[in-house]
């Protein structure tokens, strides 16, 4: 089924594969740039509560906080994540690689 986009594009729906190695590369870039958006969320979310002065605040405590995010947005990424990078990874291997 072909669904057309209100720019009149075609639209092809991700369809779940049972090839999960199918392009190593391409699944791995898009676990990436779901890290980077779970960072940026990570890092968004903790702008909004109340700051803490566990560290005592400064350059030092903004890095670790930094780090922090960035570690554990890989780490959620590499597992099943929010599903971004998956969603991501079905769509461009749909259409540009088969």
């Amino acid at each position: 089924m072909e669904i057309n986009s209100l720019t009149g594009g075609p639209f092809k729906p991700a369809t779940a594969t049972s090839d999960k190695e199918g392009n190593p590369q391409l699944r791995q870039a898009c676990a990436e740039f779901e890290a980077i958006i779970l960072q940026k969320f990570l890092s968004m979310a903790r702008q909004t509560g109340p700051q803490s002065d566990l560290l005592g605040g400064g350059h030092a405590e903004e890095m670790y906080q930094s780090l922090h995010d960035q570690e554990l947005a890989r780490h959620l990424a590499s597992g099943k994540g929010m599903g971004f990078g998956e969603m991501l990874y079905r769509q461009i291997n749909q259409q540009h690689y088969r």
